[in-house]
C-alpha cells in the first residue's frame, strides 16, 4: 500500500503540472522516455520537505520505493529527495542496493542519476567509507555507462569545500582512474568535473595528474578538469 507521504507529493506535483514546462523539459532531457508534469526543482523540494518531517527510517524507505516505481520524472527526483534524508540515518545497506536497483530501473537521464551519485551515494560514502567504496569498485566496469558515471560523482561530493579533508586527494583520483580513457560523454564529463573541484582545494595535485595522464585521458575530460587551472 502506498504510503500517505507518496500519494500526498504525487498529488501536489500533479496539481502543480504545467503543459509548457514538460514539454520544455522533455526536450531538455531528451535521453529519458518518462512522463513529464512540469514542476520546477524548488517545487519537487517543497513537496517532499513538507512530507517527511519526523518521519522514520522505515517510513522514507517505503516512500522513496513508491515514488520511484511511477514512471514519471518528478517523482523520481522526489524519490531522490526522500533518499538524501535516509542515507544520513537509514541502513547503508538498503540504501545502496537501492541505489543500485534504480540504476537498473529506469534512470536513464543525468538529471536523477547526478543528486543519486553525488548526493546520495557520496554521502553514502563519507559515512560508511570501505563498504560504499567496495561497491562502486565492482560497478567500474559495468556495461551501464550510467552505473560507470554513478561511480564517479560520489568522489565529487568529497572534494566539495565542505566536505573536502587532507588526505582526500588520493582516493579520488585512484576512483577515475579506470574511466580516464572512456570515450562516453557522461562519463568523460564526470571525469573533468571531478577535477574540476578538486582543482580548487588541491590545484597542483591536479595539474600534476593533467601532466602525468593526459595523453591517455578523454580531451573532453582534460578541458573540464582544467578549467579553474592557472
Amino acid at each position: 500500500m502506498t504510503t500517505r507521504a507518496a500519494r500526498n507529493i504525487m498529488r501536489t506535483l500533479r496539481e502543480h503540472g504545467d503543459s509548457e514546462q514538460a514539454a520544455q523539459i522533455a526536450r531538455y532531457l531528451k535521453t529519458s522516455d518518462l512522463e513529464f508534469l512540469g514542476v520546477k526543482l524548488p517545487g519537487i523540494h517543497s513537496a517532499v520537505k513538507d512530507q517527511i518531517k519526523g518521519l522514520e527510517p522505515e517510513e522514507l524507505e517505503q516512500t522513496m520505493s513508491d515514488l520511484w516505481q511511477e514512471e514519471v520524472y518528478e517523482f523520481r527526483r522526489a524519490a531522490i529527495d526522500v533518499m538524501e534524508r535516509y542515507v544520513k540515518r537509514g541502513d547503508p545497506d538498503t540504501a545502496i542496493q537501492t541505489c543500485s536497483d534504480w540504476l537498473d530501473r529506469g534512470l536513464d537521464t543525468w538529471a536523477l542519476l547526478d543528486p543519486l551519485a553525488s548526493n546520495c551515494l557520496g554521502q553514502l560514502l563519507i559515512r560508511d567509507w570501505d563498504n560504499v567504496e567496495t561497491v562502486l569498485k565492482r560497478w567500474q566496469s559495468s556495461d551501464n555507462f550510467w552505473r560507470r558515471r554513478a561511480t564517479i560523482l560520489p568522489y565529487l561530493q568529497l572534494s566539495l569545500k565542505r566536505n573536502y579533508k587532507r588526505g582526500y586527494a588520493e582516493p579520488i583520483l585512484d576512483a577515475l582512474m579506470p574511466h580516464l580513457s572512456d570515450d562516453e560523454f557522461f562519463v568523460a564529463k564526470a571525469v573533468g568535473w571531478v577535477l574540476r573541484e578538486l582543482s580548487k582545494r588541491e590545484p597542483q595535485t591536479v595539474k600534476d595528474f593533467l601532466e602525468k595522464h593526459r595523453d591517455e585521458m578523454q580531451p573532453l575530460a582534460v578541458r573540464e578538469g582544467s578549467k579553474k587551472l592557472k
